[in-house]
C-alpha cells in the first residue's frame, strides 16, 4: 500500500466548511467526518467569521463564490487576526469557477491550497491532512 493509498486521519480535528449550498456542506461534512473530524458549517463568510470567534479550529474549507463576501473576503480577515486568534488557520479554497482563478491567485490571496469542484470526497480529505501536517 503507498502513502497515497492510506486513509488521511483527520481524528479529532475541527474543521468548518463555508459555503452557500447545503449539499455541498452536507458532501463535505460527511466526507470529513468519515475520517474523524469534527464538522462546522457556514452559509456565508461573515457566519464564518462569527464562528471562528467562538470556537478552535484546526482548518477553514471555503467556497470562493459565494453571494456577498466571497471565499477571498473570507481569508483577508482572517490573514488580518492575531495567530492565537485565528490568523494563521490552515485554509483550502474551493470552486466551480476552477476557469476564473488560478491557483497562484489563490495562495497569493492567503489560502494554502485549491481545489476545483465538483471534488472527489477522498482528495478533500486527504488534501485538508496534508495542511494540518497529517
Amino acid at each position: 500500500m503507498s502513502v497515497n493509498d492510506a486513509s488521511p486521519d483527520l481524528t479529532d480535528l475541527h474543521l468548518l466548511v463555508v459555503d452557500d449550498h447545503d449539499d455541498t456542506l452536507e458532501v463535505f461534512g460527511a466526507a470529513l467526518e468519515l475520517h474523524g473530524a469534527h464538522v462546522l458549517t457556514a452559509r456565508s463568510a461573515r457566519d464564518a467569521l462569527t464562528l471562528l470567534k467562538t470556537v478552535r479550529l484546526d482548518a477553514i474549507i471555503s467556497d470562493l463564490a459565494m453571494p456577498g463576501e466571497r471565499g477571498f473576503w473570507l481569508v483577508e480577515q482572517l490573514r488580518g487576526l492575531e495567530s492565537e486568534k485565528g490568523g494563521s488557520i490552515p485554509a483550502l479554497a474551493v470552486t466551480a469557477h476552477w476557469d476564473r482563478y488560478s491557483a497562484e491567485q489563490v495562495t497569493a490571496a492567503g489560502f494554502e491550497a485549491f481545489l476545483a469542484k465538483p471534488v472527489d470526497p477522498l482528495n478533500l480529505s486527504r488534501t485538508v491532512a496534508s495542511l494540518v501536517g497529517r
